[in-house]
């Protein structure tokens, strides 16, 4: 009985294997799963007029057709429940990847020791408040990682862990502060080996008194706050465009890089010319 279960095992584990394979394919090259039908049980017969059934059932059938025996007999032999390609099996089968990629990134940050905490609060298009979290480390050849954790939904984590009424929480900055320390809790991240702390320079984030940067320092004392140079160099520009030089000077750039950007033809004349341009130099370096 032992020997056939192991062999049961190992024949389940053979049949997934094309199917995660598939699966980090798509996320290494940042390529959506579903497309607009792709429900059902998948046809192997590759001999049918050919659809789209998007990206990651058209992956299978390319496998299906380059020789992979198993996924075949696994999709022919299957019934319909019981295929491990539905909608909610990509989504478990993501989230194994995901902790695995996490658990690595973490076993690297622990082995350097020291780390930098960044993160971001915005809200996005389907207007769910989303926390950007990204670690910052040295390896031991001193190279600089900075690795992307996720993407939080602010409210809800808030809502789940951090509060106990019913009443939606309110995203001040010592609401964000905690809720990145209580994530760097959750990842068994020695607070005290936190050296830095990058975000915008918004008020939220860093209020002497209310700020989330404040909040963190007082659970993390070595972190020291680093502002983010794109958001610094984006507010030099937009303080400096009070300058009627510095405005001026902006308004002809753009009008520059519109012109050249969205009309062809004239793309093509400036080409021509900068190529005529650059053989006139040359043909007069020669001469002198």
């Amino acid at each position: 009985m032992s020997t056939q279960r192991m062999q049961q095992i190992t024949e389940d584990r053979e049949r997934l294997k094309p199917i995660i394979e598939c699966i980090i394919f798509l996320g290494r090259q940042n390529l959506a799963f579903r497309g607009h039908r792709d429900q059902g049980k998948l046809n192997t017969n590759i001999d049918l007029l050919p659809t789209n059934e998007g990206n990651f059932r058209q992956l299978l059938k390319f496998k299906i057709a380059s020789g992979d025996k198993i996924l075949e007999k696994h999709l022919q032999t299957t019934s319909a429940k019981a295929t491990y390609i539905s909608h909610t099996t990509q989504e478990q089968l993501i989230d194994c990847c995901k902790e695995e990629i996490l658990s690595q990134i973490l076993n690297n940050v622990k082995e350097s020791c020291y780390y930098s905490v960044i993160f971001d609060e915005t809200t996005d298009i389907s207007h769910i408040s989303q926390l950007s979290l990204s670690l910052r480390y040295v390896d031991k050849a001193n190279n600089v990682h900075e690795q992307f954790i996720g993407f939080i939904n602010c409210h809800d984590y808030v809502y789940d862990k951090l509060t106990e009424d019913n009443v939606e929480p309110k995203l001040t900055g010592i609401v964000l502060g905690n809720a990145v320390v209580s994530i760097m809790k959750d990842m068994s991240l020695d607070l005290n080996n936190c050296v830095g702390i990058g975000t915008d320079g918004c008020s939220v984030m860093t209020s002497v008194t209310r700020g989330a940067v404040a909040e963190i320092q007082k659970n993390c004392p070595n972190a020291v706050y680093s502002p983010c140079s794109n958001h610094a160099l984006n507010l030099s520009i937009s303080k400096s465009s009070n300058v009627q030089l510095v405005r001026n000077t902006m308004g002809i750039i753009k009008k520059v890089l519109s012109f050249f950007k969205y009309i062809f033809q004239k793309k093509f004349c400036f080409k021509k010319l900068h190529n005529d341009m650059i053989w006139t130099i040359i043909f007069h370096s020669l001469i002198h």
